[in-house]
């Protein structure tokens, strides 16, 4: 069965990035059908001419937004103007390796039954970076929701970028609103489908290239937005087995919140957790770290990224 692809790009200031982006489409050995292009109400001249400029351009298609309403809301438009099997998405920071569209072709193709496909990318922290392959072997949530080895951080691989069917985005509901650019609306987003019990197939070569040295998204996490994933998805926590993980975010979120009766609320139960089950040094840290420290850290880490 053909499959046919919808390339969604979402810009707000990216400028000329654009244009980068879409020559790494342009550059595909096998083309998609279409490139959609949001435009979420920039306020940025260069970004708005750019676009104003590509629109004309038969075989792609820019959709305005009046008013920014952040990237879920510009993705969901993205999506429901898209016509093709199979949506692709890329930021407009961000390329697409040459025979990325022609591995995901395939992989749809050879896997009629998968809601989505992913596969490993490059991350580039630096501009002279040929860029680092991140391979994601398992993308369970019972993985990607758990705490780094060592570290408090969390377990979670890139998959915003994942090429997913039309059907699965509007199964699960789009993303959700609620979720804005300080936020983990991507994870919020494949938390969804994952739980969905969708299936999926994975790609051996790379389909991304994250530029993460060019975007600013990922120096704003800080606990609080783990903290509104868990409030939401603490039944998913339980069901893989991470309801200490889910105490652990909500401790810290509490302490990140300044909210008393709250940190001394999940640290009883973190307490009563270790008495029962064996010592995480992730609960440790969580339950002994102060909100001053917290802070420190966070800001320091943003810096850094």
């Amino acid at each position: 069965m053909k499959i046919s692809l919808s390339v969604v790009i979402t810009c707000y200031r990216e400028g000329p990035l654009i244009l980068e982006a879409i020559e790494s489409i342009r550059q595909q050995t096998h083309p998609p059908l279409e490139i959609i292009i949001v435009n979420d109400a920039s306020p940025e001249e260069i970004t708005n001419s750019i676009c104003h400029q590509l629109e004309v351009e038969p075989d792609i298609q820019v959709v305005w937004q009046h008013i920014n309403g952040g990237p879920s809301l510009a993705r969901n438009a993205g999506f429901k103007a898209a016509q093709g099997d199979v949506l692709v998405p890329l930021d407009a920071d961000d390329l697409l390796p040459e025979n990325a569209l022609s591995l995901i072709s395939k992989a749809f193709e050879n896997s009629p039954d998968a809601g989505f496909v992913y596969g490993p990318y490059y991350r580039q922290d630096d501009v002279e970076q040929i860029g680092q392959l991140v391979c994601s072997t398992d993308i369970s949530l019972s993985t990607q929701l758990a705490p780094k080895p060592w570290s408090l951080s969390t377990n979670w691989k890139l998959l915003g970028t994942t090429p997913l069917r039309k059907s699965i985005w509007t199964d699960v509901g789009g993303y959700d609103p609620t979720f804005e650019t300080d936020d983990l609306h991507d994870v919020e987003f494949w938390i969804r489908v994952l739980a969905s019990g969708c299936g999926y197939s994975a790609v051996d070569d790379p389909i991304y290239v994250w530029r993460k040295y060019l975007g600013s998204n990922s120096s704003k996490v800080t606990p609080y937005a783990w903290y509104r994933i868990v409030e939401k998805y603490f039944d998913v926590y339980q069901k893989c087995g991470l309801t200490y993980r889910a105490h652990e975010l909500l401790l810290l979120g509490s302490k990140w919140l300044n909210r008393p009766k709250d940190v001394t609320q999940h640290s009883r139960v973190l307490v009563g957790m270790i008495r029962k089950e064996r010592v995480r040094l992730s609960t440790i840290v969580s339950l002994v770290m102060p909100s001053m420290l917290l802070r420190w850290l966070v800001t320091r880490a943003q810096e850094k990224r």
